[in-house]
C-alpha cells in the first residue's frame, strides 16, 4: 500500500513539473513573440537601419531609445529623463537627444515628457515643419499619423 502512495505521489510531482515546464515554455515563447513583434514595428517605423539588442525578456535597446510591447489598458511607464510614447502597440522611450526620423506612424496614443524640467521635445511633419512641442513635465495623447520626425531635446 505504501508503494502505491509513493507511485501516486511521484506521478503527481511529474505532472506538476511538466505543467510548470510548459508554463515556463509558454511564457518564454510569448516573450519571444513580443520581442519579434517589437522588432517588426521598430523596423517599420524607424527603418531597417536600426539594430536592437535585448536588455531583458521584454525590452530591446536601440542606442538612444528602448522599445517594448505595450500592455493593453496599462498606463505608460516613463523613466525620469526620458520621452515616452505608445505608437502602434509599441512603447518607445527616448533617452538620447537628436533628430529621429520615423515613418508609418498612425493612430493615437499617450506620451509622457518626463525629462528634466523645461526640456523641450519637438514633433515634425513630412516637410520638416514643427507640428507641436512638449515642455517637460508634460503628458497627453497625440495623433501620430502626421509625425515624420521627432527631437526629444
Amino acid at each position: 500500500m505504501k508503494s502505491g502512495r509513493k507511485l501516486g505521489a511521484a506521478a503527481a510531482v511529474g505532472t506538476l513539473m511538466a505543467g510548470l515546464t510548459l508554463g515556463v515554455t509558454s511564457s518564454a515563447t510569448a516573450a519571444q513573440d513580443d520581442l519579434s513583434e517589437v522588432r517588426a514595428t521598430v523596423s517599420a517605423v524607424m527603418g531597417d537601419r536600426v539594430e536592437g539588442r535585448r536588455i531583458n525578456a521584454t525590452t530591446l535597446d536601440y542606442d538612444g531609445f528602448t522599445a517594448r510591447k505595450a500592455v493593453s489598458g496599462q498606463a505608460l511607464n516613463c523613466e525620469y529623463e526620458h520621452l515616452c510614447m505608445e505608437v502602434r502597440g509599441t512603447e518607445f522611450s527616448f533617452y538620447t537627444c537628436g533628430k529621429w526620423n520615423v515613418t508609418n506612424w498612425w493612430g493615437s496614443g499617450p506620451y509622457i515628457n518626463n525629462q528634466t524640467s523645461g526640456t523641450v521635445a519637438r514633433f515634425y511633419g513630412k516637410n520638416g515643419n514643427q507640428l507641436w512641442k512638449s515642455t517637460a513635465y508634460d503628458s497627453g495623447t497625440a495623433d501620430w499619423a502626421p509625425v515624420w520626425s521627432l527631437s526629444p531635446c
